[in-house]
């Protein structure tokens, strides 16, 4: 098979997904990381750090150009635009794939002219680009040439390990169990998760509880909210988790809430679907794509705390309704979102490019 080189963070389970599932279908896989991990069938090469300095990042650039030059991989192909992006940029290694994740794309550019220019003229490097939601491709469009394409290939799950268990949440003798898995940071709007849960809680006092599953510069914050806002006692905190464990914590929840602030796709909604947990979202980015309203869950403005409180309190009164949208949840993303389709969908891109190049 071809040689493949990733220019992404191997300690992101996304980049894990990816990499070990094209290494399983033979692809030579090599990976270039600033942080390190452990891949099964993929050499990973970890970006040394120099001095610690601002230079250090032009020392890391060059010995990246040094390093690919060195693999000579028959595709490049760079997971997030504007630092792997920037850096195969850099590279001049063709065929070049970018692949955009999200802030990359819809906060980035926001930040000045020059963050704007700069991401066009990574964009403009590729061969090809790839987004993971229609939203995100539909934004992408506004940095690209017009003779570049863009391919949608969301971050699907393995419909295997992400499976349901009998629906717990079809009792009524027990605490309605609401929960989600994100890193903690304010884009993820988990401060309006806890404001909502405390109503609830007034008007359902004690018959609920709040699982978090996550770690990040918000910890300490969230914490501090929860026992402000008289919650604490009902919020369980399980810290960051290994992907091997995230289904089964979904299967431990009765809803699975994703109120942010910005979302590119909507992973953790299409994880908790494929385990048949009905899905409360804000209506932002990508969560749209991946949430059907009424269907497979109930979507709120962002930051609209009296609205989040009224899904949470509809799917406690109505355990019916619960069991109904997460069994067409996980019906929704067996037709959408089943992850080896997904891998698939991104190998054809690669022999289309290698096609291409002869």
């Amino acid at each position: 098979m071809p040689k493949l080189c990733l220019l992404a963070n191997a300690a992101s389970p996304h980049t894990e997904k990816w990499a070990l599932e094209l290494a399983r279908r033979g692809w030579s896989v090599e990976l270039i990381s600033f942080l390190p991990a452990e891949i099964p069938g993929v050499k990973i090469h970890l970006v040394p750090k120099v001095i610690g300095r601002k230079i250090d990042f032009i020392l890391r650039v060059r010995w990246v150009k040094e390093k690919v030059q060195e693999l000579q991989p028959d595709i490049l192909h760079a997971h997030y635009a504007t630092s792997f992006g920037f850096l195969g940029a850099i590279c001049s290694v063709h065929p070049f794939i970018i692949s955009a994740w999200g802030s990359d794309i819809f906060s980035f550019p926001k930040q000045s002219l020059f963050h704007r220019l700069l991401l066009k003229w990574i964009l403009g490097k590729a061969d090809y680009l790839c987004s993971t939601s229609h939203i995100m491709a539909k934004e992408m469009d506004c940095y690209i040439k017009v003779s570049q394409k863009i391919e949608v290939i969301p971050f699907g799950v393995d419909i295997d390990q992400f499976s349901p268990q009998e629906n717990l949440g079809s009792t009524s003798s027990r605490k309605v169990i609401f929960g989600v898995a994100k890193y903690l940071q304010p884009v993820y709007g988990l401060d309006i998760l806890f404001e909502s849960f405390a109503r609830l809680n007034k008007l359902r006092p004690g018959q609920a509880l709040l699982k978090i599953a996550g770690d990040g510069p918000e910890l300490f914050r969230l914490k501090s909210l929860a026992a402000r806002l008289g919650i604490d006692q009902y919020v369980e905190w399980l810290g960051a988790m290994p992907n091997s464990k995230i289904a089964q914590f979904y299967r431990d929840l009765d809803v699975v809430v994703v109120p942010s602030r910005q979302e590119s796709f909507g992973v953790t909604a299409v994880e908790g679907s494929a385990c048949a947990r009905p899905i409360i979202a804000s209506r932002v980015g990508g969560l749209p794509e991946v949430v059907i309203d009424r269907e497979t869950g109930i979507m709120v403005e962002k930051e609209n705390v009296s609205e989040l409180t009224q899904a949470m309190k509809y799917f406690m009164d109505h355990p019916e309704e619960r069991v109904r949208m997460g069994q067409a949840g996980r019906e929704f993303v067996l037709r959408n979102y089943a992850w080896k389709e997904n891998v698939t969908q991104m190998e054809n891109v690669y022999r289309r490019v290698l096609q291409r190049s002869k």
